[in-house]
């Protein structure tokens, strides 16, 4: 296998630690969504060792919410009460206690029954979730929660061979790229090395990998060796949203893309990184189209904290 290349640049990285969020990067938006006396809160899973929270690898992606007038908060614990307010949930990257830096298979669920019942039933009856799972182990840490809404995480690695470093590209001019309610006005996307999704018939595709890629499993992340189980990408993606019952649900393989991120103190890995000019667009529209409208008044929410 050539994917070396990539493998001296992650393996060895401590993700939790070389993988820091852009806290310089500018933000402006012009027509903001909210900017009155009404807000909308996007809680922020930190339930489940996330690697994307509020404090850590989705402080640009909070930032970016602030800007659109959005009020981003930390949920601690998944229950009806945190839910009741939200407008929309977001789960990135969470993983069970048992796998903590230790990426090696089995990979544990990382969500109790008690937990999935309470999300469907919140997104049934109105609530918008949004869940983001990379790479190993972070897309088998989520799969029981995905496939109460009818989708499946391959926990693995999609990557093309031989490449020296991401993103990879969706376009559609390459024809991987769909016009659907969220890419109405995105010509272009760029992720940065994550997992794949088998979406349920009902859904809609965002984007395609790239043909030129596999999807791998190692037993160990980032270890490939010459037994490493490869598959064709044909049947997953990269991303799909969906209704259910009252709600909607969008999956995503892949963090990185959603939030603005410095890899080894050099790289630029989001929408910071410059093959990534309409990210930033992206993560609004999805967001946009997840708003169900639930609002409450920014001086209550203000007096509530």
């Amino acid at each position: 296998m050539k994917y070396f290349l990539i493998i001296l640049l992650f393996s060895s990285l401590n993700l939790f630690s070389q993988q820091q969020p852009d806290l310089d990067f500018p933000i402006n938006i012009e027509n903001p969504q909210y900017n009155g006396d009404e807000t909308a809160l996007i809680g922020i899973d930190a339930s489940h060792n996330n690697m994307h929270t509020l404090k850590t690898n989705f402080v640009p992606f909070a930032k970016l919410m602030e800007a659109d007038g959005y009020q981003p908060i930390s949920i601690e614990e998944i229950t009806e009460e945190a839910l009741d307010s939200i407008n929309i949930f977001v789960i990135a990257n969470a993983l069970n206690s048992s796998n903590i830096r230790n990426w090696r298979r089995p990979i544990a669920n990382a969500f109790t029954k008690s937990e999935i019942k309470i999300i469907e039933k919140w997104v049934k009856d109105g609530g918008s979730l949004l869940v983001i799972a990379d790479h190993m182990p972070f897309a088998g840490a989520t799969n029981e929660l995905a496939k109460k809404f009818g989708f499946t995480y391959e926990d693995g690695f999609v990557m093309k061979e031989g490449e020296s470093w991401p993103p990879d590209t969706y376009s559609k001019k390459a024809g991987n790229l769909f016009d659907t309610p969220i890419t109405k006005n995105i010509d272009s996307l760029a992720a940065f090395t994550g997992s794949a999704l088998i979406p349920p018939e009902d859904a809609i595709i965002i984007a395609k990998f790239p043909q030129t890629h596999k999807l791998l499993i190692p037993e160990i992340a980032w270890q490939f060796e010459e037994n490493t189980i490869e598959k064709s990408i044909e049947n997953v993606v990269m991303g799909a949203i969906k209704n259910h019952g009252n709600g909607k649900v969008a999956f995503f393989t892949e963090a990185a893309m959603f939030t603005a991120q410095i890899v080894q103190e050099k790289h630029k890995v989001g929408f910071n990184s410059p093959a990534a000019p309409q990210n930033i667009q992206f993560v609004l529209n999805t967001i946009h189209w997840l708003d169900n409208g639930r609002l409450i008044n920014r001086e209550d929410y203000q007096t509530e904290e």
